[in-house]
């Protein structure tokens, strides 16, 4: 993505989107930035929405990277050093190998095995699961019905 210089910068950007659109590029909230410029985190979201606006983009990172990014790539360092990624950590375990930049190695595409009994087995259990159920359901009707019929012996 193409950098806007400085000098192209100004005519498209008021100084005050400039600051937001700073604050934004150094990863604070809105909030933190308006209490930074003295002004509500709602303004700063309006300076942010009009810098989009002007620069033709749909993202407020968009806009950042277009004024202060890197022209070679991206300019966001990973949290971790890639000395710290322990690769042998999630290995043999089906589990993706985390890498430097976020990304995630050895992400198998295979279905996960969420259900490990055959189909008849399934169809079996869902079978027993219904009738247990019609079975709870006409004994609760029965013992309502008996109630009932208590209830009548009792107050008549």
């Amino acid at each position: 993505m193409p950098r806007i210089s400085d000098a192209r910068a100004d005519p498209l950007l008021t100084s005050r989107q400039q600051e937001c659109l700073r604050g934004f590029w150094s990863r604070k909230s809105a909030k933190e930035i308006g209490q930074e410029l003295g002004i509500t985190h709602h303004a700063v979201e309006k300076h942010l929405l009009a810098c989009r606006e002007r620069l033709g983009v749909t993202s407020s990172i968009e806009a950042a990277r277009l004024v202060f990014g890197d022209p070679e790539g991206p300019t966001i360092k990973p949290y971790y050093d890639a000395s710290e990624v322990q690769p042998d950590r999630f290995a043999g375990q089906g589990l993706a190998t985390p890498t430097p930049l976020g990304g995630m190695e050895g992400v198998t595409r295979e279905p996960l095995a969420l259900n490990r009994l055959g189909a008849v087995s399934t169809l079996l259990l869902i079978l027993a699961v219904s009738l247990g159920s019609v079975l709870a359901v006409a004994a609760l009707i029965a013992a309502a019905d008996g109630a009932n019929k208590l209830g009548r012996m009792l107050f008549s």
